[in-house]
């Protein structure tokens, strides 16, 4: 796992009561130089207490040499498998200064299991996607990117130390009761899992539950930690793929994660050992010369890999004041902060702010022609785009909205091929309505 230096090391106390989690906490401790002396445990009386001290995070000195994402406190939990946490008075009796949502994940109360882009959510907020169900094990990551709230402005990691009653209670069980799924997601939430591994275990025990099931699994990550997939069981099952950033990109707004070459080294590993392997440009933040920028990035790509899929998402989620307190305007393309600017009205309530549709259809376009300049089959997707962005660039794209490759997608199994099921036969895209 990453050589963490995390400020304070807790432990659940109902963590003692299983020997497999026990094991597990104190094999990851030992992996950044602590032992169980150095881990804090939390029961009852000073629960409170740890919260608060998480909300206060960080300290007015941290290690000089260290990443400040790599200092946050590490909180070792019992994931809550069939979470009740409306029922436990611990969090509707908690004092006012002791956050909710901090002592909700010292308790272990982490979706275990989500649905994402059901096709009623994706109608409601105008994306194209596929619909999935992700699992999730953990909340809070050590890098630091400024458009991820949880990398922005995280205080810890909260991490389920109970996977093997995770395996059977909760990956098994959702495998069995969503047949039409083939590929499942372990995600997150926040959280970029590979960076834990292999002492934290949570691949060997995911990947088994697929393989005896026929099922493949993704892992999501900005990491370069994949020598551990070397020796690592069923591999055969598993689906790599990389978020990457441009190198002003990644040097100024994802703080703490590997540099683009480091991750497309790693999943030039992950090639060579027969895992698939898929990128995604996403977010893709348009920084000062981000042409020359990415147009350097694709180039690298396929150079050293051949990736299976490769998509782009200019960023959205985000309107552009928010922009403006998390990452700065300065470091972006001066034009393209300007179309922000006079679209800022219109766009503030939308799922694709900042950047109006002209401007994220432009950057699409290069992006595209940029690919194609090095590799003229390998399919190309749009992520988590709207529908009218579809209808305008589908032929340019070169895949049918509605069955279209992309880089995680519940059927699309290695090849990479699509296996359809009755129930899912295509993504959330439809016609738009035109006026």
């Amino acid at each position: 796992m990453y050589a963490l230096k995390p400020t304070q090391v807790y432990m659940l106390d109902a963590v003692r009561e299983d020997a497999d989690a026990l094991a597990r906490v104190r094999r990851m401790a030992s992996a950044i130089g602590r032992g169980m002396d150095d881990v804090r445990v939390v029961d009852e009386g000073n629960l409170y207490d740890a919260a608060r001290e998480l909300s206060a995070w960080p300290p007015e000195t941290l290690l000089p040499d260290v990443p400040k994402e790599h200092q946050r406190p590490l909180v070792f939990t019992q994931l809550a498998c069939d979470p009740k946490r409306e029922d436990d008075a611990r969090l509707a009796d908690r004092p006012e200064d002791a956050p909710e949502s901090i002592v909700a994940a010292l308790l272990g109360y982490i979706d275990p299991v989500r649905d994402y882009h059901t096709y009623e959510s994706d109608t409601e907020r105008n994306m194209v996607c596929w619909p999935t169900r992700d699992f999730g094990v953990m909340h809070g990551c050590s890098h630091g990117c400024f458009y991820c709230g949880d990398g922005k402005f995280g205080k810890y990691l909260a991490i389920g130390a109970n996977i093997e009653e995770y395996a059977e209670k909760v990956i098994e069980p959702t495998i069995l009761e969503t047949p039409q799924q083939r590929c499942f997601r372990m995600i997150g939430w926040g959280a970029d899992i590979i960076s834990l591994e292999p002492e934290y275990g949570v691949f060997e025990a995911f990947l088994a539950k697929l393989a005896k099931h026929d099922r493949y699994g993704y892992f999501h990550s900005n990491s370069d930690h994949v020598d551990w997939i070397a020796d690592l069981p069923n591999r055969d099952r598993l689906i790599g793929v990389w978020s990457m950033a441009c190198d002003a990109m990644a040097e100024t707004i994802e703080p703490g994660s590997p540099a683009p070459d480091a991750r497309i080294e790693a999943a030039a590993k992950c090639q060579g050992w027969g895992v698939p392997i898929r990128f995604k440009f996403k977010p893709m933040v348009p920084v000062r010369n981000w042409r020359e920028e990415y147009a350097s990035l694709i180039q690298r790509i396929f150079e050293h890999t051949r990736p299976e899929t490769i998509g782009f998402c200019v960023l959205i989620w985000m309107p552009l004041e928010r922009v403006r307190q998390w990452i700065g305007l300065d470091v972006l393309d001066p034009e393209f902060v300007a179309a922000a600017e006079a679209a800022q009205e219109g766009m503030n309530d939308q799922t694709h702010a900042p950047f109006p549709h002209h401007v994220r259809a432009e950057i699409y376009r290069f992006l595209i022609r940029e690919v194609r300049r090095w590799d003229a089959e390998v399919p190309i997707f749009l992520s988590t785009e709207t529908r009218e962005m579809w209808a305008e660039l589908e032929d340019e794209v070169g895949q049918k909205a509605q069955s279209f490759m992309c880089g995680c997608n519940p059927i699309q199994v290695p090849g990479p091929r699509m296996k359809y099921s009755g129930r899912i036969r295509r993504s959330t895209y439809f016609v738009p309505e035109t006026s």
